[in-house]
């Protein structure tokens, strides 16, 4: 397990965090629960795995909270932790973000002015801590992603994995 982000994987996996919480709420806003269209124009639910397209404004919802959860952990200067399938979904699209603006340069002024970390592009030491079911990758594999839905329904997604881990009902 990571004990430690560097300020600026931090910086990145927050803004991140709230980046794609707007872009849901966005895609909700324009879309509601219109399928996902391969080719259409989304912001998020694109990037979701396949098995997701058809769900309802109620359940895309719940994604983009749970972008908003990891970005309070992170705000709360805590580590972010999944405790539900799809915050592990959401964290492995903030991580990719996050370190494709590393790779790229696009980090922004804050980040830019923040000393750099010689760990600061060890995105595979961050996924590898952070990401404690690296299984949801299974979603997005057509030959695997039947037997993983009878495992873990669309509807339990937002189940927490250890209830006495379970977020409070008071966030956005």
């Amino acid at each position: 397990m990571i004990s430690a982000l560097t300020d600026r994987q931090r910086r990145l996996l927050l803004d991140h965090s709230w980046a794609n919480h707007a872009r849901a709420v966005d895609d909700i806003d324009e879309r509601g629960g219109d399928p996902v269209t391969v080719g259409g124009w989304w912001y998020l639910f694109d990037r979701l795995p396949p098995c997701t397209y058809g769900q309802d404004a109620a359940w895309r919802r719940m994604v983009a909270r749970s972008f908003a959860d990891l970005a309070t952990d992170l705000e709360a200067g805590e580590l972010p932790h999944p405790r539900t399938t799809a915050e592990q979904l959401a964290l492995r699209l903030i991580i990719a973000d996050a370190a494709e603006a590393h790779a790229t340069g696009e980090i922004g002024d804050d980040v830019a002015r923040m000393d750099p970390d010689p760990r600061d592009g060890e995105w595979t030491a961050v996924v590898a801590g952070l990401m404690n079911d690296p299984a949801v990758a299974a979603f997005y594999d057509p030959q695997s992603v039947d037997a993983w839905l009878k495992l873990m329904p669309l509807d339990s997604w937002f189940t927490p994995d250890d209830p006495t881990y379970a977020r409070g009902g008071d966030r956005i």
